[in-house]
């Protein structure tokens, strides 16, 4: 890689690298603490706009206003209408409006607080996540592994000893149907232990992740389970890499 290396983080953030590119970009990654800050805060802030968009207002939010501008009175609904003048045309009553946009800017304004709040939330667990990836990604013994998987496309490991955990992420892995999930797992001595379910996204991509490696474990695999996992492997691994 040349020295513009630096300038692919956003283009692996978006699973946009050739597999030579993003092979040899991981390995620089392992070393290079800027470059897995950055990754990090990319794939956090994609995280929470993600969410953002797919968001739903609130489904009684509609309902809401229209009961209160049905039980706002409107001028003059409750006086005798006023006798014509000459050549002065009789106006209809109108609604007041000031009350009603000042109930739904109220009803408007709790929704939005319940969304800051929410979003606020979204960022705290964003953020943490993005530092405990980075936090991996920059340990002075971090060790990157890739290998393909037997049903398709290809998982990466970054691990380190001295934090005992690892990132998993995967590019180009088949999608499952609803009734199967990939399940990670960590593998040593001491046995086998489930380490998270992940399922790939439209473009086949898995976000990282981090996983905790337990004493004696010295290697992560994946397997296909039904949807709510299992608590221990039930197929063939797909891959396993060595920590």
């Amino acid at each position: 890689m040349n020295e513009d290396v630096h300038t692919l983080a956003g283009a692996y953030a978006l699973d946009s690298l050739g597999d030579g590119e993003r092979a040899a970009f991981e390995e620089h990654l392992a070393r290079c603490e800027p470059c897995a800050e950055e990754v990090g805060g990319l794939l956090a802030t994609s995280a929470v706009l993600g969410r953002a968009v797919a968001a739903p207002p609130p489904p009684r939010l509609r309902e809401r206003i229209l009961t209160e501008i049905a039980r706002t009175p409107q001028d003059g609904a409750d006086e005798p209408p006023a006798a014509p003048r000459a050549r002065v045309p009789r106006r209809r009553p109108h609604l007041r409006i000031a009350p009603l946009l000042a109930a739904a800017c109220l009803l408007i304004a709790v929704a939005a607080g319940g969304y800051a709040a929410q979003t606020r939330r979204s960022l705290d667990r964003a953020d943490g996540r993005a530092a405990a990836i980075a936090g991996v990604l920059s340990a002075g013994d971090a060790r990157t592994v890739t290998g393909a998987a037997g049903s398709g496309g290809t998982f990466t490991v970054v691990s380190s000893a001295a934090r005992g955990e690892a990132v998993v992420a995967g590019s180009g892995v088949t999608a499952l149907p609803g009734s199967r999930t990939y399940e990670l797992w960590t593998m040593g001595a001491r046995g086998v232990r489930p380490a998270g379910l992940v399922r790939p996204g439209p473009s086949g991509r898995i976000a990282p992740r981090v996983v905790d490696v337990p004493p004696g474990a010295d290697r992560v695999g994946v397997t296909v389970e039904p949807a709510g996992g299992s608590p221990q492997p039930t197929t063939t691994p797909i891959t396993v890499l060595r920590l």
